[in-house]
């Protein structure tokens, strides 16, 4: 302990002093009506006036909905009055009360045995922050280091050393007890400070953990430092004086109805709704913060955010629904509903405390990259909801035991519903459990899978995306069905613990569906259908087909209908009935021709050998095309002879996925290559020929043939040939 010393700092050391001398302090001007409550079991020495006894009314008028809220009122004005009367009694009884905590009676020695009390619970505080500090300052001072935020498992440890903490101020104020005893001070004071020290600790771990005062990087709320101490501090202090209240109003009452404790019950409800509504007020920004969390879309982030902006009405309209609760509880002997709902509220305030603390962790964590990245993020996120399904069902059976004790069964009527309960419970959880496990299994094997449209820009043009596996095509039909069967076992199982009997519900479930399937017989066969192509695997998510009417990307595939994308854009939805004849073009292999036009007179032999190497060299210098290709570029022959053009046809055989791609990479080799060898493309441009002039014919004779020939030529006749010239000519 001493090394631990040695991290503290003299200003940590003042401002605890400081610290613990306000908690002495208000413990000196707290356990003054504590003290005076815990004889208050005693009653008092004179008998109270007499009260006038309420008439008996007549049976007609306390049946029905009208009798009983009658019965209701006079009950309420009967305490009323027997309350007022009593509050010439009440300063006495405070004072026996007083007296009561030494064991002389004496007033002055009763002030001094608090005293002592306060100098023990100082070093029991002393104890529990030395303790808590020297454990967890190197995961505080790694925090501090840390780029990334804190995990669950930090933030767990944190709370660990602070119960730890917690266990050694226990530890020493109980230990204290011997030395309290042996300077005067009465048992009773010693056991009723530390009921209250003990609970008002425990309290004010849910502060703590919020607000981690000297521990930014683990507040689970976005406010400045300064003030998370001081609100650290604030909250500390009224917890004590709430917790000391409450246990000066339990021993106020001491199952007594009526008479002095009675009316120190209700001095008690009042000031504790009252230092309620201070809380209210004065924590609203970290109150709210709380309720709004981390998530910032979505309908629950709306819901919750709409919550914390009127948390403030909200919350006093819920102190002053405790406030006449307590008083409707006190009057009527119903005392046991109001702690139940007091306890409900606790119990919902740890819950989203936990919850905001597995999202902190959950969303702060560092995670791996790539591929691991995607497997670090299902198992986070399953981590997650499962720990909040834990703490929800240890939280829902708390609940249960606090209602059913509020009930006041028999023994058998509480442990017969208990057991009930946690049936439920447990099979709900069970089944939850089974669906988080099956959805992560699932998740894990779609994470490679195409998601969704990719947005024009946002990948390289020579990127195609890669066609899911079968797997991972059946796999969303799987998860959707793994979680309607799930999730109807489940709330028939719950349904036969809690004593329906199910068995209409699944005969009635089976008509039902009898009737469905004959009133849409349409969706029943695209269902079908659907199931079918699964079947016989005949398109998978990423495959392009061609339908007949419609051709595009697989992009989903739901219950009675798949979606494709055009490789214009547009989105088709079209139901499994409709589809008929399905053309895969992307399985096994693709075989691409294409054309090009050269000009007349090119040598074929050069140009198949030239194709030839073409192909055989972008395999061996092209890994990326090596590895697609099946079948390397060749000439398949002259496709045809046009005017001004010889088409020679090409052709190669790729894999299915990237075949526009290999194209695009042979024809910029052609290219460069048939450039280099002297093969020429062919030319739009119009060629025109001179014809040689006719030998053996001048004069007359020649000027006549050329006027016989020119309009057979132009008209694209062959010419005639001019008779051999005689000697007599």
């Amino acid at each position: 302990m001493g090394l631990r010393l040695k991290h503290l700092s003299r200003d940590a050391l003042r401002r605890g002093a400081r610290f613990y001398l306000i908690i002495a302090l208000a413990w000196v001007a707290l356990a003054v009506p504590i003290a005076w409550a815990a004889d208050a079991a005693t009653p008092p020495a004179e008998a109270p006036p007499a009260v006038a006894e309420v008439p008996a009314e007549p049976s007609e008028m306390t049946t029905g909905p009208a009798g009983w809220l009658a019965h209701i009122i006079m009950g309420l004005e009967h305490e009323a009055i027997s309350d007022v009367s009593m509050l010439p009694d009440t300063p006495s009884a405070l004072e026996r009360e007083w007296r009561s905590l030494d064991r002389n009676g004496s007033a002055l020695g009763a002030l001094i045995g608090l005293g002592w009390v306060a100098l023990a619970t100082c070093l029991a505080l002393l104890a529990e922050r030395l303790t808590a500090r020297g454990v967890s300052w190197r995961l505080r001072r790694a925090l501090r280091t840390r780029i990334a935020g804190p995990s669950v498992g930090d933030l767990l440890l944190l709370l660990l050393c602070d119960a730890l903490g917690l266990a050694v101020f226990g530890v020493v104020f109980v230990y204290s007890r011997h030395w309290l005893m042996n300077v005067g001070v009465s048992l009773s004071l010693i056991l009723l400070a530390a009921n209250v020290l003990i609970r008002w600790r425990i309290f004010v771990l849910i502060p703590r953990i919020v607000l981690r005062p000297g521990a930014p990087a683990a507040r689970l709320i976005d406010i400045p430092e300064d003030e998370a101490r001081r609100l650290s501090r604030f909250l500390s202090v009224v917890l004590l004086a709430i917790t000391a209240l409450v246990g000066f109003g339990r021993y106020g009452l001491s199952d007594e109805d009526s008479g002095a404790p009675h009316v120190i019950g209700l001095v008690v409800a009042s000031a504790v709704c009252a230092l309620d509504a201070w809380v209210v007020i004065r924590a609203r920004c970290a109150i709210e913060a709380l309720i709004r969390g981390h998530r910032s879309e979505g309908i629950i982030a709306a819901l919750r955010g709409a919550l914390a902006r009127a948390w403030v009405p909200i919350g006093l309209t819920i102190v002053g629904g405790l406030l006449l609760f307590f008083i409707f509880g006190l009057s009527l002997g119903l005392l046991a509903y109001y702690h139940a709902f007091v306890s409900t509220l606790g119990v919902l305030l740890v819950l989203m405390v936990v919850e905001r603390l597995t999202e902190r962790g959950w969303h702060d964590s560092e995670a791996p990259h790539g591929r691991a990245a995607g497997v670090h993020r299902f198992v986070a996120l399953s981590f997650h909801r499962i720990l909040r399904a834990i703490v929800l069902l240890i939280a829902i059976l708390t609940l249960a035991s606090f209602w059913i004790d509020a009930l006041d069964l028999t023994a058998t009527s509480a442990a017969q519903a208990m057991h009930t309960v946690t049936a439920a419970v447990g099979t709900l959880f069970v089944a939850y459990l089974i669906w988080e496990l099956t959805r992560l299994a699932i998740d894990r094997n779609l994470q490679d899978m195409p998601g969704g449209p990719k947005l024009p820009g946002t990948v390289d043009d020579e990127e195609e995306s890669t066609p899911a596996s079968r797997l991972q095509t059946i796999l969303p039909i799987m998860r959707a069905f793994f979680g309607v069967a799930i999730g109807v076992l489940a709330v028939l199982i719950v349904l036969s613990r809690l004593g329906v009997d199910t068995a209409p519900l699944i005969a009635g479930a089976g008509v039902f569906g009898l009737a469905v399937s004959f009133g849409s017989q349409s969706l029943v066969r695209d269902i079908i259908s659907g199931l079918f192509y699964m079947w016989d695997d005949a398109f998978r998510v990423g495959e392009y087909i061609d339908t007949g009417r419609l051709k595009g990307t697989v992009e989903s595939l739901g219950v009675r209908s798949v979606k494709l994308r055009h490789h214009n854009g547009p989105l088709h939805t079209i139901p499994y009935g409709q589809l008929g004849a399905v053309t895969n073009l992307s399985r096994d292999f693709a075989t691409i021709k294409f054309n090009l036009r050269l000009e007349p007179g090119t040598d074929i032999e050069l140009v198949r050998k030239t194709a030839k190497q073409i192909g055989l060299a972008m395999q061996q210098e092209s890994p990326e095309v090596a590895s697609e290709v099946i079948l390397p570029l060749k000439m398949q022959g002259i496709a045809e002879v046009a005017d001004n053009a010889v088409v020679f046809r090409f052709k190669f055989t790729a894999r299915p996925l990237k075949p526009s791609w290999i194209q695009r990479e042979y024809l910029k080799r052609i290219y460069r290559v048939f450039a280099e060898k002297g093969i020429n493309f062919a030319s739009g441009a119009l060629t025109l020929q001179t014809v040689p002039a006719r030998a053996g014919l001048s004069g007359p004779a020649a000027q006549v043939i050329e006027e016989a020939l020119s309009p057979r030529e132009s008209a694209g006749v062959a010419p005639l040939r001019a008779p051999a010239a005689s000697g007599a000519a």
